[in-house]
């Protein structure tokens, strides 16, 4: 009896290691732990780090501004709320965003409307990447302006001056804010958009469209 069990935990163990092998080796295998391993770092992995709301007039590949947010910006300052299908940290803001512009969106699609907040018309877009025409998709490069490649990001486009010249002035945030709940993700957002609308009303008159 002893003997026959031996036989069998070996039996056993030979065949683990060879489905083991097999599975390592494979496409499906390699596909699928790239996918995990993808997702994960675009939805936390790489958004630990404090996200600052820091303006720049330098977009994040040096390309120039989207043609929708140059084709916007003399309405107001625009807000961009960049989403994916797997992504955790963008069904945690999705609530807080529409809440505050009382919004409402599809998830698996892309929205853009203008909203008027607090008197200030602000063109808003709202762009799943997995759903979204490829112009918008490209446009998150433009703006991943910490250069982290994750997702939820939101980007505030306004105008400042710049040695003589009014320009697009735009910042992004990423995450969840590392803040810990809705209403200090919410006032976080407020504050970053208040700032955004001041430069705005300061310079938007000597904004020259080109």
């Amino acid at each position: 009896m002893k003997k026959l069990r031996v036989v069998q935990i070996t039996a056993l163990l030979i065949v683990s290691a060879a489905l083991g092998g097999l599975v390592s080796t494979s496409d499906i295998y390699t596909d699928v732990r790239e996918g995990i391993v993808s997702v994960l770092c675009l939805s936390c992995i790489k958004l630990e780090p404090k996200t600052l709301v820091e303006f720049t007039f330098d977009t994040a590949n040096n390309e120039p501004h989207a043609d929708f947010v140059l084709e916007n910006i003399t309405s107001g300052p625009i807000f961009i709320f960049y989403s994916e299908d797997a992504c955790h940290a963008c069904d945690l803001m999705e609530p807080v965003v529409k809440d505050m512009f009382q919004v409402d969106f599809n998830k698996n699609s892309w929205h853009f409307e203008h909203i008027n907040y607090n008197d200030t018309l602000i063109p808003f877009l709202f762009t799943n990447i997995d759903h979204s025409p490829t112009f918008m998709r490209d446009s998150l490069s433009i703006y991943d302006k910490d250069h982290i490649q994750g997702l939820p990001m939101f980007t505030l486009v306004t105008v400042n001056y710049d040695r003589g010249i009014v320009k697009p002035f735009y910042t992004s945030v990423y995450g969840t804010l590392t803040l810990d709940t809705d209403e200090e993700r919410k006032q976080f957002l407020v504050e970053m958009i208040n700032d955004g609308i001041e430069l705005y009303n300061e310079f938007i008159t000597g904004y020259n469209p080109e």
